[in-house]
């Protein structure tokens, strides 16, 4: 008898699976990239597991479960939280769903590998799924061949979607995404290829907002008032092609199969001849003598000169918080509320009843936009000579000479000089006044060569007494007032200025 259960015991024994140790740590490593698939869903790989580790002979609610959740299999090993955990835990076994739960770089995978096999641990590697068992040679030898196979599906993946997405763009899709301002995405049906369309309600703003920035006294802040945008972002559309219905990938102006002609994402908003002339505007804007003044730069900043040290007056406060102009020197100052309204109303008064004037252009060809265009597509030619060969070769060379034949002709009609006349409209110049924006004001009193000269203080002057109003004034020359150090040298400016006076 005592022989009989020595034997049964023996042959208990012999059929252990000798893979596994007689007291396991168990972990679970769960990971997922995407919460939408409910095919590989966090609670489908654990029920898995659950079901090998049971099979296998041991208690799956004694193994620890360890979570990536939202992480891509090329993630390295260390900047998982879940696999982390995993490995400070020490487990003897593991169990993931599928090899490339694991990881999808052969790389990473071998870290694992290496790790499990550290002398003094051996930590086994299974799956649910029975494609792994690291518990034997032949085990850790499919293991490295499958999770290569893994790598290079992976990778084959990259590069499907990248062939897809520049198939999309080269046929004028929109991938995904927002669409660009004033643009908006469109489908014939919800599973439909998106496009972009102009947007009816934004397009005649940016149309009005150009008209805006090209007027005379038009800037990027003024221009963009309207606009659901900021200055910022007005001024990267405007540097930019979006508006001429075009995209850039990487850097680079995205062209049809020709490497030429430019693909047409969107209706064009801005033809040739206006782009050109809108960046014609950003880059005179960029020069520092015609920036936009500060946001707290005074009305009438830089038309205020004072009687004594012929400096500028500049803005401030006062002690209760109203506006004023003050001498650079120190001379005085003057509340904005006395000489801004005296301005006004001399203006009005003055020009008022003036007709506002039409600038008539005649005569001239200016062919500069389109030459640029064409410029710009003879320079894509010749890049795309480079890299082809065969009749593709001969197609581009066709449509290079076609391209420096209508280069040429436009150069020899290219005439800009043109002829200016101005004529009157029915406009007068107080409604314009009224109407106008601070830099579109500011903009008129400069035309008529305003200058307020403000006297000191005195007893017995009133404050409106001080200031004197020219116009048909020079431009002053902008150079920093030299401020008295001493008192004898602020005596002699003010009986200089006396003196004059």
């Amino acid at each position: 008898m005592a022989s009989t259960a020595t034997m049964t015991t023996a042959t208990a024994s012999t059929r252990t699976p000798a893979t596994f140790q007689p007291t396991p740590r168990i972990a679970i490593s769960l990971r997922l990239s995407r919460s939408d698939d409910a095919s590989t869903s966090l609670d489908v790989q654990l029920r898995a597991c659950h079901d090998s580790i049971r099979a296998a002979g041991f208690d799956p609610e004694t193994a620890e479960v360890f979570v990536d959740n939202g992480v891509s299999g090329a993630t390295p090993l260390a900047d998982r939280e879940g696999m982390s955990g995993l490995m400070e835990y020490q487990p003897t076994h593991v169990w993931a769903w599928k090899l490339d739960r694991y990881s999808r770089s052969v790389r990473e995978f071998l870290h694992l590998v290496e790790w499990a096999e550290t002398p003094g641990k051996r930590v086994i590697l299974a799956t649910a799924d029975g494609s792994l068992n690291t518990g034997t040679p032949g085990g850790r030898l499919i293991a490295l061949i499958l999770v290569a196979l893994a790598e290079w599906e992976r990778q084959m993946m990259t590069e499907r979607i990248l062939a897809a997405h520049k198939e999309r763009r080269e046929q004028g899709r929109w991938i995904s995404g927002f669409a660009p301002f004033p643009y908006k995405t469109v489908r014939e049906h919800p599973k439909a290829p998106a496009y972009l369309d102009a947007d009816s309600a934004m397009v005649p703003l940016v149309i009005k907002a150009v008209g805006v920035l090209l007027a005379e006294g038009g800037n990027l802040s003024n221009s963009s008032e309207n606009l659901p945008i900021g200055r910022q972002q007005w001024r990267k559309l405007l540097m930019g092609v979006t508006l001429r219905g075009w995209r850039k990938h990487k850097g680079a102006l995205v062209v049809q199969d020709d490497g030429v002609t430019p693909v047409q994402f969107a209706p064009e908003v801005l033809d040739t001849v206006t782009y050109a002339r809108v960046q014609a505007k950003l880059k005179e804007l960029a020069r520092p003598e015609t920036n936009v003044p500060r946001a707290d730069t005074p009305f009438l900043g830089g038309f205020v000169v004072c009687v004594k040290c012929s400096g500028s007056f500049n803005g401030g406060s006062s002690d209760r918080k109203k506006q004023l102009y003050k001498c650079a020197s120190g001379c005085g100052a003057i509340m904005a509320n006395v000489v801004e309204p005296l301005v006004f109303a001399e203006f009005r008064e003055r020009f008022g009843l003036e007709h506002v004037m039409r600038a008539v252009h005649t005569g001239g060809i200016d062919n500069s936009a389109a030459l640029s265009d064409l410029e710009a597509s003879r320079q894509r030619i010749v890049k795309a000579i480079a890299l082809v060969d065969g009749p593709a070769l001969e197609d581009l060379a066709a449509k290079l000479t076609d391209t420096k034949a209508t280069i040429e002709r436009l150069t020899a009609e290219h005439n800009p000089e043109v002829t200016v006349t101005y004529e009157p409209t029915r406009t007068r110049l107080f409604e314009v006044w009224d109407g106008a924006t601070k830099e579109a004001r500011r903009s008129l009193l400069a035309e008529r060569g305003l200058r307020v000269t403000i006297s000191p203080a005195r007893k017995g002057l009133p404050s409106a007494g001080r200031a004197k109003i020219e116009w048909g004034m020079p431009p002053r020359e902008k150079k920093k007032p030299t401020r008295p150090t001493t008192v004898a040298e602020r005596r002699m400016l003010a009986a200089a200025a006396d003196t004059a006076a």
